[in-house]
């Protein structure tokens, strides 16, 4: 009981500060909007649907052609040159597109029915931070596709003192650290969807020993435009 009194006026504490914060800025808070949209910067915001960019490693397998099988690495601007194909450009392409162009070079002038197979490795691996109820709590790489319930997983689950029912998601968006809510027990029961996670994001999970680090994240965050208190 005395517990659950402390969780309430934990989170009543988190929405004073998120009123005064929003109050004391410009852009407001946004109480409607329920998911974190993606990050500022170019490479984070190719994390969910990884496409080619800057130095980025691209693995080419052609069936019935060896000579194009092997690794390529793009340059400053996306492009790279294959045998036979010459000059190709890659920048802000999947892996599919990438695989339907070099098809479509090919059958235009070797094969009749070309079958590629690429495959992308990005030159940056940013990462995520998890803090907080965690049993492994620390920094682990932002893979493309990376959702909470996969991180968290790679952070070796909840703790037994976890408070599930509470993850903070903490991200820079439109230069102001912004944050969300969610039920880990809800995304697991197919009741809520489980959010994409990008480079550079702070993951805090709730629990009895930790509350002081999300009021020590409110108190620091210049404006906090999301948010959705799970009570």
């Amino acid at each position: 009981m005395r517990d659950d009194i402390m969780a309430r006026v934990f989170w009543i504490s988190i929405l004073f500060l998120l009123a005064i914060t929003a109050c004391s800025s410009s852009n407001g808070l946004n109480a409607t909007q329920t998911n974190l949209p993606p990050p500022d910067t170019t490479y984070t915001a190719r994390t969910a649907e990884f496409r080619a960019g800057p130095f980025d490693e691209v693995q080419i397998r052609v069936r019935d052609m060896s000579d194009l099988n092997g690794t390529y690495y793009l340059n400053l601007d996306g492009r790279t040159k294959l045998p036979m194909l010459g000059d190709m450009d890659f920048a802000g392409k999947t892996s599919f597109e990438i695989a339907t162009l070099i098809e479509e070079r090919l059958s235009a002038t070797y094969l009749q029915s070309p079958d590629v197979v690429v495959s992308l490795k990005p030159a940056f691996i940013e990462q995520v931070t998890v803090e907080g109820a965690i049993r492994k709590p620390g920094t682990y790489d932002a893979k493309p596709g990376l959702t909470l319930l996969e991180t968290i997983a790679l952070s070796g689950g909840a703790s037994e003192t976890a408070n599930q029912r509470r993850a903070i998601i903490v991200r820079t968006i439109d230069g102001q650290r912004q944050m969300a809510a969610f039920d880990l027990i809800a995304i697991r029961e197919g009741s809520a969807a489980d959010p994409l996670i990008y480079g550079n994001d702070l993951i805090i999970v709730d629990g009895s020993r930790v509350r002081s680090v999300f009021l020590d994240i409110v108190r620091t965050s210049p404006i906090i435009a999301v948010f959705r208190p799970l009570f």
